[in-house]
């Protein structure tokens, strides 16, 4: 009976195992990982590691891309040429694109993964935006869901 019941144990265990390596083996073979780059506008390329969503990652380099929506993907705020590397267009993105701009390469910033080395196109305007820590002023109702919200923007800036 013991032997049963380490004969179980050890099956149990291997089983378990080779799951995990089956695992870890479809993982590094499908999931992006390490550092690609991404060059802008043919300038400015960055390093950054794979497996972000794009939008996200040109903010966290000080690219920042107008999302009103926050990087839900219905705003359509974040479009951007992608020459290469993006990959292919998802669903969510279609509505927003007619067919010539889907054949010229604009995507959603929002909804691209960042996979593999990356040649993208943003509007010149971008580089201009700076963020800033401000000061609620005030935040009043206005109607039903619409708000005015009041900033003071930090001394020095217009």
């Amino acid at each position: 009976m013991n032997y049963e019941i380490f004969l179980a144990i050890g099956m149990f265990t291997a089983i378990v195992l080779a799951l995990v390596l089956i695992n870890l083996a479809a993982r590094a073979k499908l999931v992006s990982s390490g550092d690609v780059s991404i060059e802008t506008n043919g300038e400015k390329t960055i390093v950054v590691p794979a497996g972000g969503k794009r939008l996200q990652t040109l903010a966290d380099n000080n690219i920042f891309l107008s999302s009103a929506c926050g990087g839900g993907g219905t705003c359509a705020q974040c479009k951007c040429v992608v020459e290469s590397g993006g990959g292919e267009m998802l669903s969510t993105e279609e509505s927003h694109f007619t067919k010539r701009e889907a054949r010229e390469g604009w995507r959603l910033s929002c909804q691209t993964p960042v996979k593999q080395d990356m040649k993208i196109e943003v509007p010149e305007e971008v580089f201009g935006v700076k963020k800033w820590e401000c000061t609620v002023e005030s935040n009043p109702n206005v109607a039903t869901f619409i708000k005015e919200l009041t900033l003071k923007l930090p001394e020095g800036e217009n």
